[in-house]
């Protein structure tokens, strides 16, 4: 396990980190260590998120160079757009992972949307909220994300466990990551 504060690391059983005297937690556990679980399908998840993002934000940008938001171009636009290409860009469905698979990204109102398929994976132990904290800081910390999220596009995210009835959804605005 890594302690959050100083990024020492420190035996799994650890009430407190041993350099710094921060106290762990078990949600700290689970999330810093993946390894214990198996492979991390979060991992996953998050390094996709992270390139999509980034490559929306570029488009985004790029998008408002050539037409800046002063111009007749609507935000709604701008994100259609935006998820035009992104698409384009790729293949869907794509597999992130053994587990995760990205089928789809559409364009909503003032969001981007993400919809993912989660499959073989114990999703007991999942929540919003646990999805949200995990992927929060890489999300909140990604420049070109924040300056999508700074022009009021939210960036949503929705998953569906194959075989099954349950669905995460979660949502990331500019509030989140101040």
């Amino acid at each position: 396990m890594i302690c959050n504060n100083c990024k020492t690391e420190i035996p799994d059983n650890a009430k407190f980190c041993n350099k710094c005297g921060q106290k762990t937690d078990d949600v700290n556990k689970s999330i810093s260590n993946p390894k214990k679980n198996g492979k991390s399908i979060l991992t996953g998840v998050v390094s996709v998120i992270v390139f999509l993002l980034a490559f929306g934000v570029v488009r985004y940008l790029t998008q408002e160079v050539i037409s800046p938001s002063g111009s007749s171009s609507s935000k709604a636009e701008l994100i259609s757009q935006t998820v035009k290409e992104v698409k384009a860009s790729m293949s869907l469905p794509s597999q992130v992972d053994e587990a995760t698979t990205l089928v789809d990204i559409t364009a909503e109102l003032n969001a981007i949307r993400y919809h993912y398929v989660l499959s073989g994976l114990d999703t007991s132990n999942l929540s919003n909220d646990y999805l949200k904290t995990y992927l929060g800081t890489s999300i909140c910390q990604n420049k070109d994300t924040k300056a999508l999220l700074n022009q009021d596009i939210n960036m949503e995210y929705s998953y569906s466990v194959k075989s099954s009835t349950k669905k995460y959804f979660i949502s990331f605005t500019k509030t989140d990551c101040n």
